[in-house]
């Protein structure tokens, strides 16, 4: 009976998993000397306009990133957008409030360019690029970063992808999100 049981559970669990279409993310953070670089990819199955829609969206990222108290875009000039973010984010004993302005910088409909101008890093900059693959739409991002403020020595690299890694998952599934909504619409109406 048990074993019934435990079989029945492991075959729910991986039906689970094989109906939440969650796409694999590659995601990887290194350190080049002070410079922490980010590299991540995933090919979503959605329309490119979609994921351009969400990333550019700045005013809502505080709803669907966890660590993101505020964001908000605070001028537009030629040489782009002034987007001021506020947060925070802890992980086991560690906790840090994070803020930035970044300079924001939008080539439509495939390019996104982000520096930090002011805030609490040394160095922020970030790539964003949408392409075509396939029957999919590639998210990339590549990003590097020197914090003003000290990570512990020994897990700081590893907070460091933590974070910024279900930042990035927490973008995807908001993606995601919208995409099954945009559906379940087309669906109502049809």
């Amino acid at each position: 009976m048990i074993n019934r049981m435990i079989a029945v559970m492991v075959l729910l669990a991986n039906l689970a998993h094989a109906q939440s279409h969650t796409p694999e993310i590659s995601f990887l953070v290194t350190r080049e000397g002070e410079f922490i670089l980010t590299d991540a990819r995933v090919d979503l199955p959605v329309p490119s306009a979609l994921v351009w829609a969400v990333l550019t969206e700045y005013a809502r990222y505080q709803r669907f990133i966890s660590s993101m108290h505020e964001s908000k875009i605070v001028s537009r000039s030629p040489e782009g957008s002034v987007v001021e973010q506020k947060g925070s984010f802890s992980f086991m004993f560690f906790s840090q409030g994070i803020e930035a302005r970044l300079l924001v910088s939008e080539v439509p409909p495939n390019l996104i360019v982000t520096r930090a101008i002011e805030g609490d890093f040394q160095v922020m900059n970030g790539r964003y690029e949408i392409r075509q693959a396939g029957n999919n739409t590639r998210l990339s991002f590549s990003g590097r970063l020197v914090p003003k403020f000290s990570l512990p020595p020994i897990f700081g690299l590893s907070i460091v992808r933590y974070i910024l890694l279900r930042n990035f998952r927490e973008m995807v599934d908001e993606i995601l999100r919208r995409d099954a909504e945009a559906h379940r619409v087309i669906r109502a109406d049809g």
